[in-house]
């Protein structure tokens, strides 16, 4: 008997084709967006620990221009703190853009393997049929054999 043969079968193999693409690339937004927390993470640390080291040289006393200095480096890191978190935030939207991909390539190929398994399972049935209507020839000829044989 024949196999069965998916008509469609490239064009399923291109939507899981896509659909990896669409993995592959929401998993590196996925970590671009994990770097960035940690980069905010490791900023806000530097800015507590640079706070300290300011009021502990306070307490000491400090010439003005330190002063300014280290005033200076702590807003510079409130800023690169603040863009880091507007780009999480842009990240956030690239990464919910990505996973609505991901999500359009995974429906679409489960609709493609839903057709191939319908089609597969259309084609066992009629084979199936087909063998059974055989075996009943098969066996209503051995009968009629068997008939005439008796009767002769």
């Amino acid at each position: 008997m024949k196999r069965f043969k998916f008509k469609l079968q490239a064009l399923l193999n291109f939507r899981k084709h896509l659909e990896r693409v669409a993995q592959q690339d929401m998993a590196k937004t996925v970590l671009e967006v994990t770097a960035c927390e940690k980069q905010i993470d490791s900023l806000q640390i530097s800015h507590g620990q640079s706070a300290l080291q300011l009021e502990q040289i306070v307490e000491k006393g400090v010439g003005a221009e330190i002063f300014r200095q280290h005033q200076v480096y702590l807003g510079a890191v409130l800023e690169m703190i603040s863009q880091e978190k507007q780009r999480r935030v842009q990240l956030g939207k690239v990464l919910e853009k990505k996973r609505l991909a991901l999500k359009k390539r995974s429906i679409d190929k489960r609709a493609m393997e839903r057709l191939r398994e319908s089609q597969a399972k259309e084609y066992n049935q009629e084979l199936l049929v087909a063998e059974q209507k055989e075996l009943d020839e098969i066996s209503s000829l051995k009968k009629a054999r068997e008939i005439s044989n008796d009767t002769k």
